[in-house]
């Protein structure tokens, strides 16, 4: 085989040099002669490496077990030819090269045959090519079409037979060559033009070991003109092909006439497979969209996407599987009956102790809507869920869980400003309240007032600041109801929110990529020890939970408690109950439960304790099986430390007031857009900006339910 490579190699050079003593009277008397008597510059150099091919990245859940790929490219390799069966290597080479097995690279009848048609016509009409040609083709040259590139093709086609094994060239030819459709190598094109009922995924694409002869002829057809043969766009033409390949497979001796007249009745695809290669569920569009912007991938956006859409990456997820498919269940299935389907939920879990994101359920069915509930900025209003980032930042201001605090409505609440009238808080649902709420007491029963004006006494300044160090990344205004959720927040943050008093008190940002690693097996990324950072002190943690655990006992979080677990947390409900919220934590887990209307602010969604609370305990109570129970620390002297008055224009009786608080220090709000043909995001109430001349104020419409 080798010293017969050789002969060839010798006999081609030698006609191509031979061109030149005849160059002269072939260029009178042919057109396109000139191209070849000028091709001896060529020399026969040793086959440089093959062009790597763009692989698809593929993303893996945290239990190793695949999820899906992103790639530019529809491919999935081979690693071995072993894997193709024999009947579908028959249909490709009886269809593309029937001598692939004998030849050194070239079959000389076909290549001289060629060059008679293309020197009388001065182009190249016909190709003759070989499998091993067209692999050179698509790995080493271009696909430029003369006579140069040709002879160029010839030479390498015979060096490449001589470095490679005949079944090296056929493996990386099938997973090089192009079917059709974003079918790229002949693992993908399998699964992508034929699909079988599957008991687990209803519907999957068939493994190259499932064909039948009819399908493995239609795709060694197509390969000749993979759009012109395309069996969804033109399945007369594909049928002929089909039926091309099936008689030379007969010629062959691959298949019997009777084998070749039963595929040639198989019915025709008609599964349409997607033309671009896209994520197909929120997990892999916000790994995706994650990675765009990680450094590790690149310094630039370009560099990024090339090495995540085609360099073959392995990500690995910190999503758990088991986790997902009982969060799905918890808000497809535990969230209040709604006529209306724009009524959905979104849900956030996070192993508070490492940040890992363990299940994310972003709205309704990813190819419905590809809006991301839990990670769209700007979210939605939070509601009382955000009274945890308050009584964090009292507690660390040196208030006690026994300060008294008036919770009367309406909130008249002295102005923090000089020469200003103070603001008054609407009446709500709560009543007149009382002039001797505890802290403890406002934060089990969710008392609007008594937040407002605690908020004022610390200073929002101070509020707004460990708003920031806790997660929330909006623009945040020193208005009076910010305490009660008026600015919106996602439900990521608000789990990252509930996470840190958890963890106590040490904030590890929430992540979702466990590890990258490239083609090469070169570690890009690696969260297994991923930064933190603490945010108050443990005295701050262990009163802020056991305060939020006697939401859940007896007060508006009932519906959130676990038999045989700590959990503590908060409810949320805005204006009109246009979201209802839950954000708790127990054992390992801190989560965050939102559900409202997806596409408007709309009333409807009910209170938190009784929309979003159900929820939350559906997806606890069984993501915690086998978790043992984390009981709460004690209370801590921030709980039993003696109480003292709050005073709402600053400080608590008698103590030094915060210092007063300067406007310009307070970035102001930006306008963000939801994407192009998306729902846009609900946006909360105007919010005026606070100036130098104007009194912090409070935005219209903010929670009124006491919830």
């Amino acid at each position: 085989m080798r010293s017969a490579g050789r002969l060839a190699l010798t006999f081609v050079a030698t006609i191509v040099i031979g061109g030149i003593a005849v160059g002269a009277c072939l260029a009178a008397l042919v057109p396109g002669s000139v191209e070849i008597a000028t091709a001896h510059r060529y020399t026969v150099d040793e086959v440089k490496e093959l062009r790597a091919l763009s692989q698809p990245t593929t993303v893996y859940w945290a239990d190793g077990s695949e999820m899906d790929s992103l790639g530019l490219e529809d491919r999935e390799p081979i690693k071995s030819i072993t894997e193709v069966p024999k009947r579908l290597q028959d249909a490709i080479i009886a269809t593309e090269d029937r001598t692939f097995w004998t030849n050194d690279g070239i079959d000389l009848g076909a290549v001289f045959r060629a060059f008679l048609t293309n020197v009388t016509s001065g182009e190249i009409e016909q190709g003759g090519s070989t499998i091993t040609q067209q692999l050179v083709k698509n790995r080493l040259l271009t696909p430029k079409r003369d006579v140069n590139r040709k002879i160029r093709e010839i030479q390498a086609a015979l060096r490449l037979n001589e470095k490679f094994s005949k079944n090296k060239i056929l493996e990386e030819y099938l997973n090089t060559v192009y079917f059709g459709s974003g079918s790229y190598g002949i693992k993908a094109a399998a699964r992508r033009f034929f699909v079988t009922p599957d008991p687990v995924y209803g519907i999957r694409g068939k493994s190259m070991d499932e064909l039948t002869t009819g399908e493995a002829a239609l795709l060694a057809g197509v390969i000749s003109s993979p759009e012109a043969n395309n069996p969804f766009n033109y399945p007369d033409r594909a049928i002929r092909r089909r039926a091309a390949a099936l008689r030379a497979m007969v010629d062959e001796g691959y298949i019997t006439q009777a084998e070749a007249d039963a595929a040639n009745n198989e019915p025709m695809p008609t599964v349409r497979p997607p033309l671009e290669k896209r994520p197909d569920s929120y997990l892999v569009a916000e790994v995706q969209d994650h990675l765009l912007v990680n450094p590790a991938l690149g310094n630039t956006p370009e560099e990024r996407k090339a090495k995540l859409l085609k360099g073959g990456l392995q990500v690995h997820t910190t999503f758990d599987p088991r986790l997902q498919a009982i969060a799905k269940d918890a808000t497809d299935n535990a969230k209040p009956p709604r006529d209306d389907p724009n009524y959905v939920s979104s849900l956030v879990s996070i192993d508070y102790a490492t940040g890992a994101v363990r299940a994310m359920v972003g709205g309704p069915e990813f190819g419905d809507n590809q809006y991301n509930i839990a990670t769209h900025q700007p979210g939605r209003q939070p509601g009382s869920t955000w009274k945890v980032i308050t009584l964090a930042t009292a507690l660390a201001s040196g208030y006690s869980a026994n300060d008294t605090v008036d919770g009367s409505a309406p909130c008249n609440v002295p102005s923090r400003f000089p020469n200003t009238p103070p603001s008054e808080w609407p009446n709500n649902s709560e009543g007149p309240g009382s002039r001797s709420t505890t802290i403890r007491t406002a934060t089990s029963g969710s008392v609007n007032c008594s937040f407002v004006r605690l908020s004022n006494s610390i200073g929002l300044e101070r509020v707004i600041e460990m708003a920031n160090k806790m997660g929330i990344t909006q623009p945040l205004q020193p208005i009076l109801n910010l305490s009660i959720g008026t600015i919106e927040a996602t439900p990521l943050e608000m789990a990252t929110v509930i996470g840190i008093v958890a963890n106590d008190g040490v904030r590890i940002t929430p992540y979702m990529v466990q590890k990258v690693v490239d083609a090469q097996g070169t570690v890009l990324i690696d969260n297994a020890a991923p930064p933190s950072e603490r945010v108050f002190s443990h005295d701050v943690a262990a009163c802020t939970q056991n305060l939020l655990r006697t939401v859940v006992t007896g007060g508006t979080g009932r519906n959130a408690n676990i038999g045989g677990y700590s959990v503590f947390g908060k409810t949320g409900t805005t204006d009109s109950r246009a979201d209802a919220w839950f954000v708790g934590s127990a054992g390992n887990l801190a989560t965050a439960v939102w559900f409202g209307n997806q596409v408007s602010n709309a009333g409807g969604a009910g209170f938190g304790g009784d929309s979003s609370a159900p929820i939350f305990r559906a997806f606890m109570s069984e993501a915690l099986e086998g978790v043992p129970d984390r009981p709460l620390p004690p209370e801590g002297p921030l709980c039993s430390a003696p109480g003292r008055n709050v005073n709402e224009a600053g400080g608590r009786g008698g103590a030094v007031a915060p210092p007063e608080f300067t406007p310009t220090e307070i970035e102001q709000p930006t306008v963000q857009l939801a994407p192009a043909n998306t729902p846009a995001a609900p946006q909360g109430p105007t919010v005026t900006p606070v100036t130098p001349q104007q009194p912090a104020a409070q935005a219209p419409g903010s929670e009124s339910e006491g919830d």
